[in-house]
């Protein structure tokens, strides 16, 4: 990083440096109010995809992208590259107006969530009997609890997955099956279920309406800042990919040994999505497919986006390996892609076991442990591509001298 000016490392620096404290913030809003166990820990497991996901692996992802950072901050402030310092900041206003609009779009969301409810509203709530006119609805906590228990059964919570679309239940032979509502906190008529669902999603939004946490207004601040991190490493790594060529001229060596670090940090990322598919799977047992909106339209597309993104990261760094094993990787890395496409609810299902609405403390140590040694291995500088790959061990000669001494 030699060739870098001072200033273009700090800058990047303090603007990493604030969105991780942006990220520590809304977490430590959460283990203060709601506590860091019991409570605590079910709302941040229903919403692992933002109070887990982004403390343990956006710093991962912050340490991997710092470098590449570095590099396209410096070519283009320093006009190094043609157009750079309009490139930047035409960049940075796209990626913080494009957030803006993204988590305006969020909010407006018509369904709300466990965690913008105050705790003393959660723990108050005794759920309802059944009436006439409408099924009983179960406590909320207690219907959490519920879901981590059985989110471990054989085929986990998409074995409780029913469709609330109006036609489906108005032609379906199937709506009248009776099946475990969680809502309701016992079995209905997937028809009923899904009645007790648009009740319990008016019910949150009346108890976050009414008795909102403090931890929401956080997240209100917060969520532009995430959308923007999302936003900017997308755009690090096609830059990157487009300006290739010219920053391999301008800064050699640096430029070609980041690589590894943008293929771990981008595979890591790809998990967000994931976790994101897993919580609205998890919602949608509770307040069913009324609560559409701009967020669960959006999410399949960033799901997509984020694939894309990925595995142009890991092309990018098998550049470097001799072309037999870059051909032979790439062809793997669309094979994983298509059983990702394939096999994505099982995916998602393993996720709410693990890191969402049924995860537990132990998930999350192991979730950082495995995110602690990729980091460590970006920071010592591993790189595969150091290895020699062309060398045969079997068919290495021996010194010269060994060779006389043998004689």
């Amino acid at each position: 990083m030699s060739n870098t000016h001072l200033v273009s490392r700090i800058a990047v620096s303090i603007l990493f440096f604030l969105l991780y404290a942006a990220f520590l913030v809304e977490t430590g809003a959460l283990v203060a109010e709601f506590g860091a166990g019991g409570i605590g820990l079910r709302v941040a497991f229903l919403d692992s995809q933002n109070f887990i996901f982004f403390p343990i692996a956006g710093l991962l992802a912050l340490v991997a992208f710092w470098k590449p950072a570095v590099l396209l901050v410096d070519a283009f402030g320093r006009g190094k590259l043609r157009y750079g310092r309009l490139i930047l900041v035409a960049s940075l206003l796209v990626c913080g107006a494009a957030a803006w609009g993204l988590a305006s779009l969020f909010s407006s969301s018509n369904a709300r969530s466990v965690f913008e409810i105050s705790l003393p509203a959660l723990k108050a709530d005794q759920g309802a009997s059944a009436t006439d006119g409408a099924a009983a609805r179960a406590p909320v906590l207690d219907v959490l609890a519920r879901m981590k228990i059985l989110s471990s059964g054989e085929g986990g919570l998409p074995a409780y997955q029913s469709q609330c679309d109006q036609e489906w239940l108005e032609y379906a032979t199937a709506s009248d099956t009776q099946a475990l509502c969680f809502p309701a906190g016992e079995s209905l008529t997937v028809r009923a279920c899904c009645q007790a669902k648009t009740a319990f999603r008016a019910h949150l939004n009346t108890l976050a309406t009414e008795s909102p946490s403090r931890l929401a207004t956080v997240h209100r601040y917060i969520l532009p800042v995430k959308c923007f991190f999302l936003l900017l490493l997308m755009g690090i790594g096609i830059l990157l990919v487009r300006f290739r060529k010219g920053l391999e001229r301008i800064y050699g060596g640096d430029f070609s040994h980041m690589s590894f670090g943008l293929a771990v940090g981008g595979a890591v990322m790809l998990i967000w999505p994931l976790l994101n598919a897993s919580y609205l799977q998890t919602m949608s047992l509770l307040t069913g497919g009324g609560s559409s909106s701009a967020y669960t339209v959006v999410a399949p597309l960033i799901a997509l986006g984020f694939g894309v993104w990925t595995l142009l990261l890991i092309f990018f760094h098998l550049r470097a390996y001799p072309s037999q094993i870059e051909y032979a990787a790439k062809i793997g890395g669309f094979v994983a892609a298509a059983i990702g496409v394939f096999r994505y609810d099982d995916i998602t299902m393993y996720l709410s076991r693990t890191l969402g609405v049924g995860g537990s403390v132990v998930a999350i140590i192991v979730f950082a442990v495995a995110v602690i040694a990729l980091l460590l291995s970006i920071l010592l500088g591993v790189d595969p591509t150091d290895i020699d790959f062309k060398e045969n061990p079997r068919q290495a000669r021996p010194p010269a001298g060994d060779e006389k001494d043998q004689a």
